[in-house]
């Protein structure tokens, strides 16, 4: 294995339950290429749409 590094595919639907759950994070893994970080950009954005409110402003989530 290169780096100790593990390349997979993952659904996006899985990705984005994975993020907005906050068990998987953006520090967490790097894009490999183009297309894979408009993917996790869109996701990004979606899932900060649908987050409450009150826990972006505050800086909390839901596990807080």
């Amino acid at each position: 294995m290169e780096n100790n590094l593990v390349h997979i595919a993952i659904s996006p639907k899985v990705l984005a339950s994975l993020i907005e759950r906050e068990h998987l994070h953006v520090v967490d893994f790097r894009c490999l290429n183009a297309a894979a970080k408009k993917t996790v950009w869109t996701l990004l954005l979606s899932a900060l749409q649908s987050a409450p409110r009150q826990q972006i402003q505050s800086g909390k989530t839901h596990h807080d």
